[in-house]
């Protein structure tokens, strides 16, 4: 097989189909004919030595920039030569299209010749969707998108393994592979998705805070605890000079124990200690009072406690844990 194009006609009509079927290779560099030589080179070297799988991406980058009807030709030989049928037979079907519009009856009639011995051979593969359908599904069939229009219909695929890939937002993907010899055919059935359950993120961690709401209360009973303490204190020193007072009147001989009867310096002084008695009685009293209101408010105050505060999924709300 050579890459040359014949006559002038047959290139000009090349250039033709050309235009046609590929707009984009007129966007190619200047020199891309001549990269496009040294490619189909390199793949005719590979292809003579029976390394078909290196050399078929050979040809198809030369084809790509100098669409060539000789470059076409060995293509789909390539394919066909490295098993992958359903590729040959599309570039065959191609080099039909091309060498008709060109007037090129030679690789007309080769290309038609093998695009017909091959397609009993190719196996078909028919991918269908789920019963329900399901929003934003791609399915995917050896890393390229299916197109919507051919699920459900039996598609020329290549012998040998291919994996088929659906997948949807929120959906767990469904993947599954299917291996397909010369001539046969294959179902797949993409199921139902499942819905995929996206994990919340992590909540912070609880916080731990010792509150204590009797302290206030606490430290009131404790003073007045202490304050009653120093006037019974000081209840009992009234206490103690009245007694003196009292007892020393007598003890000076100022007043006589059994008629209990004083001189008036006598009765001053037992007067006196008589008053300090009473004060001593009333101060003592009040701060006996004093203490007890303490002990009281001491021994009733809350206990301190621990509150635990775990924030929730539900946006802010808190649970209270601890103990009154």
């Amino acid at each position: 097989m050579t890459r040359t194009r014949g006559s002038r006609s047959t290139v000009l009509g090349c250039v033709l189909a050309v235009a046609l079927a590929a707009p984009a290779a007129l966007a190619q560099p200047a020199d891309s004919a001549a990269a496009a030589e040294q490619l189909f080179n390199e793949a005719r070297t590979l292809f003579d030595r029976g390394d078909f799988a290196a050399a078929c991406p050979k040809f198809d980058a030369s084809f790509k920039l100098d669409p060539a009807l000789g470059t076409l030709l060995n293509l789909a030989t390539c394919y066909e030569k490295n098993n992958q049928l359903a590729s040959a037979w599309g570039r065959y079907r191609e080099l039909v299209l091309l060498a008709g519009k060109t007037n090129d009856p030679q690789r007309l009639a080769i290309a038609t010749e093998r695009a017909t011995a091959l397609e009993p051979r190719l196996p078909k593969l028919t991918i269908r969707m789920p019963a329900k359908p399901i929003l934003g599904l791609v399915i995917k069939r050896d890393d390229a998108d299916v197109d919507p229009g051919v699920i459900g219909t039996a598609i020329y695929v290549d012998p040998g393994p291919h994996t088929i890939v659906a997948s949807a937002p929120g959906r767990k993907a469904f993947t599954t592979s299917v291996s397909l010899a010369e001539s046969e055919a294959k179902e797949v059935d993409v199921p139902d998705l499942v819905v995929e359950v996206v994990a919340p993120p992590p909540l912070p961690p609880p916080v731990t805070r010792e509150i204590d709401p009797g302290r206030n209360r606490r430290v009131l009973g404790l003073a007045l605890g202490g304050g009653g303490i120093a006037v019974v204190a000081a209840g009992l020193g009234f206490g103690i000079g009245a007694r003196s007072a009292w007892n020393g009147a007598f003890d000076d001989g100022l007043c006589d124990r059994e008629t209990l009867r004083c001189t008036p310096d006598g009765q001053i002084r037992t007067d006196t200690a008589r008053d300090r008695a009473l004060v001593a009685d009333i101060v003592t009293g009040i701060g006996v009072a004093t203490v007890a209101a303490g002990a009281i408010l001491y021994f009733t105050a809350p206990k301190p406690t621990t509150i635990t505060v775990q924030p929730t999924a539900e946006g802010g709300v808190v649970t209270l844990g601890g103990s009154w």
